[in-house]
């Protein structure tokens, strides 16, 4: 089928984006093609996450070439023959009170009565989710309330929130930060990460067909993440957080369709060999923190694990006396003794493991945090904690295990390999250059979500990039031309143009290079 543009995303996904000739179509045409190779179901690919003019293909290892793509897809109709995209129906009663619904009106020289009318006689479509779980971007809205974002997002935004920006409107599902423009809010839930059915997890879907309707309703959407429960018979007692405290595991794959990140620990290698070191699965939940301060309490005979970054263990005994540990190694520990990270002396994330694995919810099928999202959770300072294990030591109470992390593959380099993002021929030989040859640190503005980079400003492209699907390690240039390196936690659909993509393999040690340290980026794949 003509019309259709095939982009690397890195080795292993593919960008399929409808052209300028298809783009009109695109509310009916990315569906369907993602349908069509759903339906394929081919062994090799991994995901399919769809956007506003493109579909992200994500495989296993290699990606599938344009011709195995097309081979997929089969033969396509004719776009004006492509019937509506098959959806169900929601009308959402909404309380028009948002903080910012007279400044719209005033900004289109309407009165607030008309804003509402004139948002509830549109029927409005889901064209895809991303930003947050469960958050849909809705288009069809009537071109008179096309509003630009706020120049200052909010820090929060309450959960429920009807919001407008730039010619979509939207609906927040969690409390989050946001710089849309907020008119209105609503009582419906739109993201539940503890129900058990898909339908109930997200109420949209790509192709929902989507009706506000004001309400004098007050109420809001109740929104109850996991919540810490406390073990029956506790092994260890937080009595400090510290900077950061979180659980993490292999994550949540596959849900980048509805809007979820990935997550998971940022140095996968680390949360292997925690596990590994006490004979605990892969990828069994752990305790992942950062910034130092952390302290734990002994409250039986146990066995833990410490990977990832130096922090400054030590364990001090009732006596007094203290003992220094080091990373990558079991340690047993008595009732009473303290457990203490001092702060980081080397990396970022340290990686604490208990036999059998964190005893956490699992809502989504894993317990990896994500903070920002509202999923999962994380002990705070008095809660208990335990593993899943029947036995809390590992064999002979005296002995210890240790592994040498400059003997696991790829822990004995600085290199960071970065392949062409899919707007990389958008950038021009200077932002090209730069890229490569620029000292960039990392900036004190960086979390989960993504790491900010400090140096001198690379040209970004002019030209306005609809927003599309996102993967974690791309390396996103917004106007300010200082990158974004996006990290776990990060959107899955995004506007940024992506001049590059970390692979995936070296992903963990951006996230442990502390701020101020230099980033060493080696070009991999480019001509």
């Amino acid at each position: 089928m003509t019309g259709l543009d095939f982009i690397p995303y890195g080795p292993a996904a593919v960008l399929v984006q409808l052209d300028d000739t298809l783009r009109p179509h695109a509310a009916t045409l990315v569906h369907h093609l993602a349908r069509r190779i759903a339906d394929a179901a081919p062994e090799e690919l991994v995901e399919i996450t769809p956007g506003f003019s493109s579909v992200l293909l994500r495989f296993q290892r290699r990606a599938a070439n344009p011709a195995r793509i097309l081979e997929l897809l089969g033969e396509l109709p004719a776009p004006d023959s492509v019937g509506p995209v098959p959806g169900r129906q929601h009308t959402i009663p909404v309380r028009y009170d948002g903080p910012d619904l007279a400044e719209v009106a005033h900004r289109h020289g309407l009165s607030t009565s008309e804003v509402i009318q004139r948002h509830t006689a549109s029927e409005l479509q889901v064209r895809c989710l991303g930003f947050m779980p469960g958050f849909g971007y809705l288009s069809g809205l009537d071109p008179t309330l096309h509003t630009p974002r706020r120049d200052s997002p909010r820090t929060i935004v309450p959960a429920g929130s009807v919001a407008i920006g730039g010619e979509h409107a939207g609906i927040y599902p969690v409390p989050s930060p946001g710089g849309w423009n907020l008119i209105g809010s609503t009582s419906h839930r739109l993201f539940n990460p503890t129900a058990t059915r898909l339908d109930e997890q997200f109420l949209l879907a790509p192709g929902d067909r989507v009706r506000f309707a004001a309400s004098s309703d007050s109420g809001t959407p109740a929104f109850d993440p996991a919540r810490w429960t406390t073990p029956s018979m506790a092994w260890l007692r937080v009595k400090s957080t510290g900077a950061i405290l979180g659980v993490q595991d292999a994550g949540r794959p596959g849900l980048a369709r509805f809007g979820v990140a990935t997550g998971g620990a940022l140095d996968p290698a680390a949360l292997h060999w925690a596990n590994r070191l006490l004979g605990n699965p892969d990828a069994a939940p752990v305790l992942e923190f950062a910034g130092g301060g952390q302290i734990f309490e002994a409250l039986t005979h146990l066995t833990v694990a410490i990977t990832g970054a130096d922090a400054g263990a030590e364990v001090q005994a009732p006596d007094g006396t203290v003992r220094t540990l080091r990373p990558w190694g079991t340690i047993n520990l008595a009732p009473r003794e303290i457990l203490q990270f001092r702060g980081p002396r080397e990396g970022v994330w340290t990686y604490l493991a208990v036999r059998g694995g964190i005893a956490a919810p699992r809502p989504l099928g894993s317990a990896s945090t994500n903070a920002r999202a509202g999923i999962g959770c994380a002990p705070r300072a008095g809660d208990t904690l335990a593993g899943t294990a029947h036995d809390t030591l590992l064999g002979d109470a005296t002995g210890s295990r240790r592994t040498d992390p400059t003997r696991i593959p790829g822990r004995n380099t600085n290199a960071i390999r970065v392949w062409p993002g899919p707007q990389s021929e958008s950038f021009d030989e200077t932002a090209h250059r730069g890229l490569f040859r620029n000292i960039w640190r990392i900036s004190p503005k960086s979390d989960r979500v993504g790491y900010r980079l400090d140096g001198p400003p690379i040209p970004a492209p002019s030209r306005y990039l609809e927003s599309e699907p996102v993967l974690p390690g791309s390396i996103q240039v917004p106007p300010d031309g200082l990158p974004i390196i996006t990290l776990p936690d990060g959107p899955t659909v995004g506007g940024y143009p992506k001049i590059g993509w970390v692979d995936p393999r070296d992903l963990w040690r951006v996230a442990q290079t502390p701020a101020g340290r230099p980033l060493e980026l080696i070009p991999t794949g480019w001509d």
